[in-house]
């Protein structure tokens, strides 16, 4: 599937979700359809470290959270929302920025632990800070928008993926980009021919870390009141890669294709299964991930690109009857 293609289709599926609300008049609905275009949003975010450049991330919650506390913490001090949302954004940089310069030394399954471990300190420092946080009782959040509808989160979630979108359109096509890739493939080539690889991976964390404080700051403000347990969780962190993974790594349609699949599925299994839903939640994603090690979009992509390249057999004209008979005796002859 070409990269075009993808892009294509993830606009028509955006296209489509904001024609959505005349047709749906129930906040549940929407509700719904608001978290799979965060994490939408989010598992792109995450894809431009995750899948561009193979670092494997489990600390996107501390960005999380920095985006919804931030609003919260900005917000009390002064701030109108909109600024305090901007202030948020910077916070969760300078904590990427920190953990970059630490994580990126390490490698592979250290890469990721260090992620996990940023991500549980900052949840254990807010659980820890009441005077400041709250700590377990957690915090008011700030409306974002002047009639706080369900609606109008809906649009800012369609908008905040349709951004993901056109960044992961632009990354795809750039030198950034390309330097990414090179990075997945094979870190200390890119670094031999002149890639500044430390730097290149900070500009893809910056990056995934502002988009997805935007995120953050949203699903705080919608809900109006947050907890460490809720927007720090590690579970956050594994749900966001889990979506970019499953619809596939590394590809701009991915993450929107896993964000649909794995929330939906959670909605259907919760309503069908009740208590269950939570095994035969992970019952599919381990399906999925056997069977389908290149995420949903990868797979479809490299199938689609074995069957244009397979090659058509030249055309032979079949041998008249008695053919083979005629040769031998012509042979004998001579």
């Amino acid at each position: 599937m070409s990269r075009n293609l993808q892009a294509a289709i993830a606009g028509a599926i955006v296209g489509i979700a904001l024609l959505l609300p005349a047709f749906l008049h129930t906040d549940y609905t929407l509700q719904i359809i608001f978290r799979i275009f965060l994490f939408a949003a989010l598992g792109l975010a995450w894809n431009w470290v995750g899948g561009y450049s193979g670092q494997l991330s489990l600390g996107h919650a501390a960005y999380f959270g920095a985006g919804a506390y931030g609003l919260a913490l900005f917000a009390r001090a002064g701030l109108p929302p909109w600024p305090a949302v901007g202030c948020a954004v910077i916070l969760s940089m300078i904590f990427a920025a920190l953990i970059g310069k630490v994580s990126f030394r390490l490698r592979g399954p250290y890469f990721a632990l260090c992620t996990i471990a940023f991500a549980e300190v900052l949840r254990l420092t807010a659980k820890n800070l009441p005077n400041v946080t709250g700590g377990d009782v957690g915090m008011q959040v700030p409306a974002l928008f002047k009639y706080s509808t369900t609606q109008s989160f809906y649009y800012a979630s369609v908008l905040l993926t349709a951004l993901a979108v056109a960044l992961t359109y632009w990354i795809e096509r750039a030198r950034f980009g390309y330097s990414l890739m090179a990075i997945r493939e094979d870190e200390d080539t890119a670094l031999s021919v002149g890639i500044n690889t430390p730097r290149t991976k900070l500009y893809a964390l910056l990056l995934s870390a502002a988009l997805t404080a935007i995120g953050g700051a949203l699903y705080a403000s919608m809900f109006l009141y947050i907890v460490p347990d809720q927007v720090l969780a590690m579970e956050v962190s594994t749900e966001v890669a889990i979506v970019a993974m499953l619809g596939g790594a590394g590809t701009l349609l991915g993450p929107l294709v896993g964000a649909i699949t794995l929330e939906s599925a959670a909605e259907i299994f919760k309503a069908w299964f009740q208590e269950a839903h939570l095994l035969i939640y992970g019952i599919l994603i381990i399906v999925v991930v056997l069977f389908l090690p290149e995420g949903i979009v990868g797979t479809i992509s490299r199938k689609l690109a074995v069957f244009k390249a397979a090659p058509i057999p030249p055309f032979t004209e079949k041998p008249r009857p008695g053919a083979k008979a005629e040769t031998t005796r012509a042979a004998v002859l001579k």
